[in-house]
């Protein structure tokens, strides 16, 4: 979802090589190492992930095989070549028992395997033989776009054939806009950043709270009722708190992302023109 904004955005001042898993498995190190013998890169932005909460919860194995070591191997490869890596991470590793936001100096302590997997692959990114790399960790949260689906097209696709549907109350955070991201990914390309960095839209909603805009700003008659987490009876625990501090962007010389109001409703002006342009080829 990220990656594939990224490849549009990224060309106009550079050449870029979008990867896949077809083309790089991470969890593979020769493959990792063979594609940066021949593409020597200046800059690798790792955006593979497993990001499926829930599969992970079911699938640990796997989760640290892709978020853990695939993001290690990654690092040691971009650290041999000096090329520098930015890696995206996540608000889960936090708990969520704040109720101020995270700042990049708060202790992680990730509820759910997805969060702990993606703390240990930070942990190998910004870490080697005890000493700190100049790599990027940039963690975001509750990410939504066009090029998979999200929780935005859960609930389009629910209230086109629904009039009352149920959202989470109990966990706040902040909806980021994937081509807000990889806007400011871009302009960090330009910063002598490393360590980690915070990106989100500004704001903080629940989920029940994004639904309610979804449906207003697509003006169907739907109603949106409220329900706690546990009642979902979902494999994975969440933070119930999980939104992210974003001064230090700010510091970097960066503007901050537009609110993720503002960001919802660009997103789904642009989705529907695409759409419109679709059915007209």
């Amino acid at each position: 979802m990220l990656g594939k904004e990224l490849a549009v955005l990224l060309p106009s001042a550079n050449e870029v090589l979008p990867l896949g898993h077809s083309e790089c498995d991470i969890t593979v190190e020769s493959q990792v190492e063979r594609m940066f013998r021949e593409w020597r890169p200046d800059l690798v932005v790792n955006c593979a992930a497993c990001a499926d909460v829930d599969g992970c919860e079911l699938d640990s194995e796997r989760a640290f095989a892709v978020n853990a070591t695939g993001a290690g191997h990654v690092a040691r490869a971009a650290e041999r070549l000096a090329s520098r890596l930015f890696h995206i991470s996540t608000d889960y590793v936090f708990d969520g028992q704040k109720r101020t936001p995270y700042t990049e100096t708060d202790p992680p302590h990730p509820i759910n395997a997805y969060g702990q997997s993606k703390w240990e692959g930070e942990k190998q990114v910004l870490e080697r033989n005890g000493r700190s790399t100049a790599h990027l960790v940039i963690r975001t949260s509750w990410l939504f776009g066009i090029h998979r689906p999200s929780f935005v097209e859960k609930v389009m696709a629910e209230a086109q054939s629904q009039t009352e549907l149920q959202a989470v109350t109990d966990q706040i955070a902040s909806p980021t806009w994937t081509f807000h991201l990889a806007q400011k990914i871009a302009e960090l390309a330009g910063k002598p950043a490393t360590g980690i960095l915070h990106v989100v839209n500004g704001g903080e909603c629940s989920r029940y709270e994004m639904a309610q805009a979804i449906v207003e700003i697509l003006g169907r008659p739907v109603t949106i009722k409220p329900i706690a987490w546990p009642q979902l009876n979902r494999p994975a625990k969440r933070p119930a708190y999980s939104v992210l501090d974003c001064r230090r962007l700010v510091q970097l010389g960066l503007s901050p992302l537009p609110h993720w109001k503002q960001a919802l409703e660009e997103h789904l002006r642009f989705r529907h023109r695409v759409t419109m342009m679709a059915q007209k080829i």
